[in-house]
């Protein structure tokens, strides 16, 4: 397995899996390192400091309130201008193998917005049983919200999602507004008319769906309740009958955010890739019932992320 990193955004910019003796492209990419720097799609990115989306672009830590850059309508998506999908990354010197690297980034009081002089990392390690090990850390001496994620379109060598079978470990998932800000409310998978915990494939959820955001956007864009289990227990399955491709997604995170390329376009294809952005809940500064995502200036912040592939024949 070869994987290819970029400090622009400290990115996944390839995954290849040998397959039948040969290195097949496993995510959505470009093939000139140069193109990312006007990606608008986040390809591979880290997203933050806060990933997903910010109601109204302002969130209010005690009784101030913050005001970050508004970059999907009103809302800020995925840390809003100027995110960490758009920074150049420093990249520790003393950590780069063969497998693994260390991506350093520094933020300065209400740089882009947030509050704290912040330091971020994101660590890479390439295991010998194809696993990608993603760890993530924030440290602040402020109060400030944390959330990050990557944003990797998986194709397990297809050329469209559609084509692959997926399970996620969940039987809810968060109700959002068209606008992908959540009415507050967590219902059941049903809704979907499908058990996401069962083998599906993502073209028959899709097309045998009622759910009307489904039929409307022509495909999954929600943010599913993960099971409360150990990081050891897969949380999501992606799997490619045609070339055997399997990936296991292991997260210590509350929520995988399904994203099926619904808005993908040129030079890209709708529905190239699927995003599973393991994650904390979408706007949670600003709902009152979802799980806290502010850390104040004694914790530190700790992700996990693991993509596991293997290949069930040949």
């Amino acid at each position: 397995m070869v994987v290819s990193l970029l400090n622009f955004g400290a990115r996944v910019s390839s995954i290849k899996l040998p397959v039948n003796g040969q290195l097949e492209e496993m995510i959505v990419t470009y093939r000139e390192p140069e193109a990312f720097i006007d990606d608008p799609f986040y390809l591979g990115a880290t997203c933050g400091p806060v990933a997903n989306r910010i109601s109204n672009a302002q969130f209010e830590i005690g009784n101030k309130l913050y005001k970050v850059s508004a970059n999907d309508g009103k809302n800020s998506l995925h840390g809003g201008e100027n995110n960490f999908s758009n920074s150049y990354w420093g990249v520790d010197e003393n950590t780069i193998s063969e497998k693994y690297v260390k991506f350093i980034l520094k933020t300065v009081d209400l740089e882009r917005g947030y509050p704290g002089n912040n330091i971020f990392t994101v660590e890479y390690v390439l295991t010998e049983s194809n696993e990608l090990i993603m760890s993530y850390t924030g440290k602040t001496d402020k109060a400030t919200p944390i959330n990050m994620t990557n944003h990797v379109y998986f194709t397990l060598g297809q050329t469209s999602c559609l084509a692959l079978n997926i399970s996620v470990e969940s039987s809810s998932f968060i109700e959002r507004f068209d606008n992908g800000i959540p009415t507050g409310e967590i219902i059941s998978t049903k809704a979907l008319g499908v058990n996401v915990r069962r083998n599906h494939l993502l073209k028959d959820i899709i097309n045998n769906s009622d759910y009307s955001q489904v039929c409307q956007e022509g495909g999954l864009d929600h943010s599913f309740i993960l099971d409360n289990s150990e990081i050891e227990k897969s949380k999501a399955v992606l799997y490619s009958k045609n070339n055997g491709v399997k990936l296991n997604i292991f997260t210590d995170q509350p929520t995988i955010y399904v994203y099926t390329g619904n808005y993908l376009a040129e030079p890209l294809l709708k529905h190239a890739g699927v995003c599973l952005e393991c994650q904390g809940f979408v706007d949670a500064s600003n709902q009152e019932d979802f799980a806290d995502i502010i850390y104040e200036k004694t914790d530190v912040y700790r992700s996990e992320i693991v993509y596991g592939f293997s290949v069930i024949h040949g």
